[in-house]
């Protein structure tokens, strides 16, 4: 082991210990930071601008691919840095649910070697980006048996697959940034495919790279009729939400940019992260310190400003937004679901 891994070490013990989730149920408490921005009167359709941002948990890593549980009533989601996937609910509140959840050496492997994005599948299984193994792996809810789906494209390693969501018909579409290397994109020792993909992963294991020329493909997700694929842009200098039509064989046409944020908020540094949609075909993309709402058309009609940089959020089945934001687990109600 090196001199540097074992830097890397120590500082990842002590982080751990002086920065931990406190885990069972925990009295309910209103983030304070917090503040809702209304940008079109479409907003007030979907959440109240005076409704309060409740903390559930906080004192992880870097909280991220937050997916709900329908059966059980309960949510997920990843803590990349700790390697761990955690589970919340309203009647025990944060417990540990598998750990490791991504690599499995004894050795510092990368900053993020855990799973980022969730999400549960047509069959009621968990699917997860699996950043440490580099791959794309289905859990066993119960049994917290993993059953990898796909690890290569032609036969070279994926970089790190950051975030998923599943079509109708049944296939995958995921990301591929190099996040969770041990040196992300400079890393020349480890990673096996130069260019930052979106794939597709079809029902007979088949990964198929549907784009290639986007510089941080990071959060994915399909629209409500299931005929747009949206891939946002975690880069500064290009960050976009892009647009993509799907035709019957899931074959994405020619790109649009859905939004610009360095048009939309001119004075701030942002990018998307993880983003979902609506039922109703609003766009809630994880952005900056908060979370942007856009209408079908790609104008902002609100947002939740969290003051922290903001990773990901989901739609629960209890009609709640939740967010996971930094060190932080916050949900906010909505209106309509």
């Amino acid at each position: 082991m090196t001199i540097h891994r074992n830097i890397k070490l120590t500082v990842a013990i002590l982080t751990i210990i002086f920065s931990s989730p406190v885990f069972g149920q925990t009295p309910s408490k209103f983030y304070d930071q917090a503040k809702i921005e209304v940008f079109h009167p479409d907003f007030k359709k979907i959440i109240d601008p005076l409704i309060k941002i409740e903390l559930l948990a906080e004192g992880f890593q870097w909280t991220e691919g937050p997916v709900w549980v329908q059966k059980g009533n309960y949510l997920l989601f990843s803590d990349t840095r700790l390697n761990t996937i955690y589970k919340w609910s309203s009647k025990n509140g944060v417990e540990k649910f598998i750990q490791p959840a991504g690599y499995q050496g004894t050795e510092i492997y990368s900053e993020e070697p855990g799973t980022n994005g969730l999400v549960i599948n047509k069959e009621g299984y968990l699917v997860a980006c699996d950043h440490g193994n580099r791959q794309i792996v289905q859990i066993n809810l119960n049994k917290r048996k993993f059953t990898p789906l796909s690890t290569h494209w032609k036969q070279l390693r994926f970089n790190s697959p950051n975030d998923i969501c599943q079509h109708d018909h049944g296939d995958y579409f995921f990301t591929d940034p190099p996040y969770g290397l041990p040196n992300r994109e400079v890393d020349t020792i480890n990673r096996e495919i130069i260019s930052n993909g979106v794939y597709r992963l079809d029902s007979f294991g088949n990964a198929i790279q549907i784009i290639s020329n986007l510089t941080r493909p990071n959060g994915i997700a399909l629209s409500t009729k299931q005929d747009k694929l949206y891939v946002s842009i975690s880069d500064h200098k290009h960050p976009f939400i892009m647009e993509y039509s799907l035709n019957n064989k899931l074959e994405v046409g020619k790109p649009e940019v859905f939004v610009d944020f360095k048009l939309k908020f001119p004075s701030e540094p942002m990018a998307a992260d993880g983003i979902k949609v609506h039922p109703d075909g609003y766009v809630f993309a994880a952005a900056g310190s908060g979370i942007i709402i856009l209408n079908d058309k790609g104008d902002v009609i609100g947002r939740i400003k969290l003051g922290i940089a903001t990773a990901n959020c989901n739609f629960g089945g209890d009609g709640y937004l939740y967010i996971t934001a930094s060190d932080k687990l916050l949900r906010v109600p909505l209106l309509k679901l």
